[in-house]
């Protein structure tokens, strides 16, 4: 068994608890006794090299530019936020009695009581959807008002969509 790249590094660095061991095995390997020379003979030529300075900062690509300043929400808009926050606690603060009231009389099953009903609604379900037949339609039982009701309404309320969000994604033109 020869010794793996990992230990061959970690004897070079001082960094292994088996460096008896090591040592041992590199005397009697003539194979990990190359490799050993070889990493020596690479990290003394790496240490040789010139040191270099980079033509530009790479750095500078990675810190924050002062024209980038997240911009700041309007205080409407953080004020509504806030005010929705306090109106959630208050009542979650409200609720809190009638929930413990409710509490001791709700009754949790046992989990054979819970699986047994889960197995029975899957069942039914099976039984339900083994003896289902798609329903005819007639062409002219077909809503037409309804119909254009709803994409009315719902054009309504993509344009009021729309022009909320383009009120709160516009940039301030200072």
């Amino acid at each position: 068994m020869h010794l793996t790249d990992e230990q061959l590094n970690e004897y070079l660095d001082n960094e292994t608890a088996n460096r008896a061991e090591i040592k041992t095995h590199l005397d009697s390997c003539d194979e990990c006794a190359a490799r050993l020379s070889a990493l020596q003979t690479l990290f003394a030529d790496l240490d040789s090299l010139p040191e270099m300075t980079l033509s530009r900062d790479l750095a500078a690509r990675f810190r924050p530019r002062p024209s980038l300043t997240v911009p700041q929400l309007p205080t409407w808009f953080t004020l509504t936020a806030s005010l929705q926050a306090a109106a959630a606690l208050v009542a979650l603060i409200v609720a809190i009695p009638f929930f413990s009231i409710m509490l001791p009389q709700v009754e949790m099953p046992s989990f054979t009581n819970w699986f047994f009903e889960i197995q029975s609604l899957g069942t039914s379900w099976l039984d339900t959807t083994s003896t289902f037949q798609m329903p005819t339609f007639q062409p002219s039982s077909i809503p037409t008002l309804e119909m254009s009701t709803l994409f009315i309404a719902l054009a309504i309320v993509s344009i009021f969509w729309i022009f909320g969000n383009g009120l709160l994604l516009r940039k301030n033109r200072s």
